[in-house]
């Protein structure tokens, strides 16, 4: 691998990826409110899962699913397009992982905001459509059934599809670099999610 190709691949989907469209919406949309604080409902209980970070789903519990859909793709695209871009210009190489894990590390930890973001979903979903499409719903599917019907546990249903990367990378590709992507990306979500937004 060329060294100057793999830190422009990281700088691009980096400084790509830490655009914050759930800012940029949430202040047309709602106007000088805080939209990193929400609260979703926990269905068949009173409760609520409340958290603080700037992601679609902030956008989506505050301004309704139509403002958190279109959060959501854009977040998608940031992190699939400059992929895509790695995968056809380098198609013998694995740039575009790179580039994809640096998306979503920049929307999780933005520089330009602080190092407040998201914890990263849309981000890598964009990122698989261009990595592995299949994993998003084998990923899916597993995790989500692995969360409500063997663990029993919401939120792990709804981290599941990063673990399950992990080992569904080892299965389909055998190789280190999807390997290190997977696990790069279960990093960048974890952190997101228990040390630095909540």
């Amino acid at each position: 691998m060329d060294l100057v190709i793999v830190v422009l691949a990281s700088l691009t989907g980096y400084f790509i990826g830490a655009i914050s469209f759930t800012r940029i919406i949430g202040r047309y949309v709602l106007p000088g409110e805080d939209v990193s604080k929400a609260e979703i409902p926990i269905t068949g209980s009173d409760k609520k899962f409340k958290f603080r970070s700037f992601g679609a789903t902030s956008i989506r519990a505050k301004a309704g699913p139509k403002y958190g859909c279109l959060t959501s793709g854009l977040d998608m695209v940031k992190v699939a397009l400059p992929t895509l871009a790695f995968r056809l210009l380098y198609p013998e190489m694995n740039y575009f992982l790179i580039t994809a894990a640096a998306g979503m590390a920049g929307h999780n930890f933005p520089v330009y905001y602080g190092f407040k973001g998201g914890r990263g979903m849309s981000p890598l979903y964009g990122g698989l459509l261009v990595v592995d499409w299949l994993a998003i719903p084998v990923a899916t599917i597993v995790g989500l059934n692995i969360g409500f019907w063997i663990v029993r546990y919401a939120f792990l249903s709804y981290c599941g599809v990063v673990l399950t990367l992990i080992p569904w990378f080892w299965f389909r590709f055998g190789d280190m670099p999807h390997l290190i992507y997977a696990l790069s990306v279960n990093l960048f979500f974890w952190l997101a999610a228990f040390f630095v937004h909540t």
